[in-house]
């Protein structure tokens, strides 16, 4: 939730727009939604972190939390930006591809496009909330920015993705094998950027590596920081 309305507030910022915070609590709501949704859909398979635990213990309670989320960011983005109202629909129908059986397996499951499915769709996603204003390489930017993360974020979750039938690119690669590869993709992102947003992501890349515990946090609160230092300086 923090992680896309950072993104988005930043995509904002470089487009030299002025926040709507609206928009940003709409698109808050709708990632929360979608997240929990998600979460609500795995099945029972040890072992099982303790947030996949709580998912299940309480399916139906979270379930008709997520749809009251939807909801309610549907009602904000119709009322504030009526073509946002899509990106519901959208960002529904892309997470039942991605962690469900459809016509083709679940996209999680392909080994490369996992990472870069996730990236793409926060990075897009908050394009479009920008009505496409920002130029074409400041995406593929946060595209990669957005993918890097991703990437990181899967390393806590080898083993459960193991024992699901999801083989990821952070299980193939290892720890510092992973590192290496987002710290290359983060250093291709910043020189696309070439801008003071994107030497603050890099020079945060380090940040989580720093700390022993907390890395899926303070990945998530990233582009929070690095919004709050553009305001700083």
């Amino acid at each position: 939730m923090a992680y896309v309305m950072g993104v988005t507030a930043l995509l904002f910022r470089m487009n030299d727009r002025p926040q709507n915070p609206v928009l940003l609590v709409g698109a808050g709501l709708l990632t929360a939604g979608i997240y929990i949704f998600h979460r609500t859909s795995i099945t029972f398979v040890e072992p099982m972190q303790e947030r996949h635990r709580i998912a299940l213990k309480h399916r139906m309670i979270l379930r008709v939390l997520a749809f009251l989320l939807g909801v309610l960011a549907t009602a904000i983005f119709a009322l504030h930006h009526p073509m946002a109202t899509l990106l519901v629909f959208g960002a529904l129908a892309g997470v039942i591809a991605y962690g469900r059986k459809t016509i083709t397996r679940p996209l999680r499951t392909v080994l490369y496009l996992k990472p870069i499915a996730v990236g793409t769709a926060i990075a897009c996603f908050a394009w479009t909330l920008n009505d496409f204003e920002n130029g074409i390489m400041s995406v593929i930017a946060f595209v990669l920015f957005c993918t890097a993360d991703a990437l990181c974020c899967d390393l806590e979750d080898c083993t459960f993705d193991s024992a699901t039938g999801c083989t990821t690119m952070a299980t193939r690669l290892g720890v510092h094998r992973t590192w290496i590869v987002a710290g290359l993709l983060y250093i291709c992102a910043a020189f696309l950027l070439q801008v003071t947003v994107g030497w603050l992501f890099l020079v945060s890349f380090a940040l989580p590596i720093a700390l022993r515990s907390n890395k899926r946090e303070v990945i998530d609160l990233r582009p929070v920081l690095v919004l709050l230092l553009l305001w700083v300086l």
